[in-house]
């Protein structure tokens, strides 16, 4: 069961219909790990505006030709990406914590060069 979610409105007959497919369909997205509405204490369905963009995204993915474990594996990829820049940016944020203190105690620190992560492949 999803976390509780205020922002999640739509009934699965109204996300559906919004999405363009049949409710059944979310049914199966949810069932393969897809999608995770919020249920209510009667264990109704509910869908967020989030819910509805990462449905657009799944349609997006299987009109390009991408199966649902394929699609399953891009979301998750994602996510980790996602959690991976937040992670950065945290560390960044403490080094830069860490090199001010020792500045402030009269500590030289060396040069701070953090490279971008090389994008593309490294032959």
């Amino acid at each position: 069961m999803s976390d509780r979610k205020p922002d999640a409105v739509y009934i699965i007959s109204v996300a559906a219909e919004l999405a363009g497919v049949h409710p059944q369909t979310l049914r199966i997205y949810e069932r393969r790990g897809l999608l995770q509405p919020y249920r209510t204490p009667g264990g109704t369905r509910r869908y967020s505006d989030e819910d509805l963009e990462r449905l657009g995204l799944i349609q997006e993915l299987t009109a390009d030709g991408v199966n649902l474990e394929g699609v399953k594996r891009v979301l998750e990829m994602r996510e980790e990406i996602s959690r991976l820049g937040h992670q950065v940016t945290r560390l960044r944020r403490l080094l830069g914590e860490a090199q001010a203190r020792l500045t402030g105690a009269g500590i030289e620190t060396p040069e701070r060069n953090l490279p971008d992560v090389p994008r593309g492949r490294v032959n």
